[in-house]
């Protein structure tokens, strides 16, 4: 790895700091949430990501003086230090976790404007998105997905069990054949799937540099993927539970969710590469008529010359 000079390195290491006490905040809801512990994969994906951009300038267009920075921390310390003391206090408490968020978002971006301009910390938005990801949803928004998700789940998975021929009852959140029951708990409800799913597409988005509007159809295909994919696992563990009993559905239960994260890898590994070499191809494209509406008018001025 190699940087330019150390003074390259100053708005790097600034970046990390600010937004290490929101990664350590987040750390408990990773530990203890139902939902995100895919977040200890965040951290290290989003070093490696601005590392791997970073690489790419040279040094910086401007460089604060020692006075404003130390001014800026004289700002920002006593302000992270309330959040992170309130979230000592109940380290579940969603605010102040989310509102370290939000100023390592609008710190680190102002940073990265003024040593480099706006248009590199406009570069960052998806690596930003990523850490973001990370941090845990309003308590609101959540139980509104977790609802409407294991709704939507329980009547699709009914759906297609009908389909199958198995006349299954929808019960809440269970699903019923003859004297059988299965239930479709928060953690199969899809939310997992669904907020994984939605780090992942920042994740591909930087890694493949999309565009906005390319990133924004990675994220609609993700979502309608991480439905799809849930309802095949709970279709399959609901017909292991019906068909061979509880201890296969146990067993099966790992395995399942282990496969689907695979797949899950492998359909954004492919689309996301997909939308990055359409893109390439039209760019490509455009250079080529370019460059051959230039020689053509190249080719058309020796020719009148030689006329002449």
């Amino acid at each position: 790895m190699h940087f330019h000079s150390s003074k390259s390195l100053f708005p790097l290491w600034a970046v990390i700091a600010l937004w290490t006490p929101a990664m350590i905040a987040a750390s408990y809801v990773w530990r203890n949430g139902n939902y995100y512990d895919y977040g200890w994969f965040v951290p290290p994906a989003a070093l490696w990501l601005v590392i791997w951009r970073w690489r790419q300038f040279g040094d910086p267009l401007y460089l604060p003086q020692r006075r404003s920075v130390l001014a800026l921390a004289a700002l920002l310390l006593p302000w992270i230090l309330i959040l992170r003391v309130l979230g000592n206090v109940d380290p579940s408490w969603r605010l102040p976790i989310g509102l370290l968020g939000v100023t390592a978002t609008l710190s680190s971006h102002a940073l990265i404007a003024v040593t480099y301009g706006w248009r590199v910390s406009a570069g960052f938005v998806w690596i930003t998105l990523l850490c973001l990801s990370a941090m845990p949803w309003p308590s609101a928004v959540e139980s509104w997905i977790v609802h409407h998700l294991t709704q939507g789940v329980v009547m699709a998975t009914a759906e297609v069990f009908h389909l199958y021929g198995k006349p299954v009852e929808v019960l809440g959140d269970r699903l019923r054949l003859h004297d059988l029951m299965v239930e479709v708990t928060d953690g199969c409800s899809g939310v997992r799937s669904f907020q994984s799913f939605v780090m992942a597409t920042w994740f591909f988005a930087e890694l493949q540099r999309l565009r906005v509007a390319q990133a924004m159809l990675l994220l609609t295909c993700a979502c309608g993927a991480a439905f799809v994919v849930n309802l095949a696992r709970s279709f399959a563990l609901a017909l292991i539970r019906f068909e061979h009993g509880e201890l296969a559905f146990e067993h099966a239960h790992d395995g399942l969710g282990l496969l689907a994260f695979m797949v899950s890898g492998l359909f954004f590994y492919y689309v996301s590469g997909k939308l990055s070499a359409s893109h390439r191809g039209k760019v490509l494209r455009m250079t080529s008529m370019k460059d051959g509406h230039i020689q053509g008018e190249t080719t058309s001025q020796g020719r009148r010359g030689n006329d002449q």
